[in-house]
């Protein structure tokens, strides 16, 4: 996707640093790019709050982004969402343990909200995305070894349908769905 790769390219020229910095980037040029409705597609995107204390989203639900895509067309029609956490790596070096902890806890506070939970890791080569559950589940410390799909290939499978979550009706973080929690409950005679 030629947005995510000058967002990187940026990235690796110096115009960004920071991963909040690259990830505001990204969605305000995808937002840009996709601004109203395109073919009976409407797309919006959220920056999670990073701050700390009651606005702190981002600590809450474990995500940086979420990306919402609704289609209406004759023959489809869906509205879904994804989760997403960013984060800026080198391709070829390893997490801290602490910093590998805390993407596992992330991805955990993610796929608690739903299981269409992803990672975008942030490299100067380039931009990869992963599934949190995978990610999570992971013992490496080298996040490219989780991070193997393309933006391409992930925005594909996000516009085609198979990856988000239906119950998502919008891009705003306060309309998120309740989380699914099960409760099972045994009566001993």
């Amino acid at each position: 996707m030629k947005v995510t790769q000058k967002i990187m390219d940026n990235y690796k020229t110096g115009f960004y640093t920071d991963e909040d910095d690259i990830t505001g980037a990204l969605v305000g040029a995808l937002g840009s790019k996709m601004s109203g409705t395109i073919s009976g597609l409407s797309w919006s995107a959220s920056i999670l709050r990073h701050r700390s204390g009651i606005a702190a989203e981002e600590k809450k639900y474990g995500a940086d982004m979420l990306f919402h895509i609704e289609v209406n067309t004759r023959g489809v029609s869906f509205s879904k969402g994804v989760l997403i956490q960013a984060k800026r790596t080198d391709k070829v070096s390893l997490m801290s343990k602490n910093d590998k902890q805390d993407l596992d806890e992330q991805c955990q506070k993610m796929l608690m909200q739903t299981s269409s939970s992803y990672v975008f890791n942030y490299t100067k080569r380039g931009m990869k995305c992963g599934a949190a559950n995978r990610v999570q589940g992971s013992r490496s410390r080298k996040l490219s070894d989780d991070c193997t799909v393309t933006p391409y290939r992930f925005f594909y499978e996000f516009f085609r349908s198979p990856i988000g979550d239906p119950r998502f009706s919008s891009g705003l973080v306060k309309e998120m769905p309740v989380p699914r929690i099960l409760s099972f409950s045994a009566i001993v005679e």
